[in-house]
């Protein structure tokens, strides 16, 4: 089953918070996902539990190809199996 934007956002904003150790309401959904300073290896685990989460296969790059949350979300919900 698909999951939606307001799913996925959310999953991405809490485990971003997590590993940055910040409240999710100060992760914003256009930032950089760089300015997280989140190293390359954390965000690569990050990427490997949303794509299971989402059940479906994620570049491990794609939060850098995407830039932001937002953006990143947005290509998961249009690029999801129906």
């Amino acid at each position: 089953m698909n999951k939606t934007f307001t799913e996925i956002s959310d999953w991405i904003v809490e485990r971003i918070a997590h590993h940055a150790e910040i409240e999710p309401s100060e992760v914003d959904l256009d930032a950089d996902i760089i300015d997280y300073r989140l190293d390359s290896l954390l965000m690569v685990d990050i990427t490997t539990e949303l794509q299971e989460w989402l059940g479906i296969e994620l570049s491990p790059s794609i939060f850098w190809e995407m830039g932001t949350i937002n953006a990143t979300t947005q290509w998961i919900v249009e690029n999801q199996e129906a």
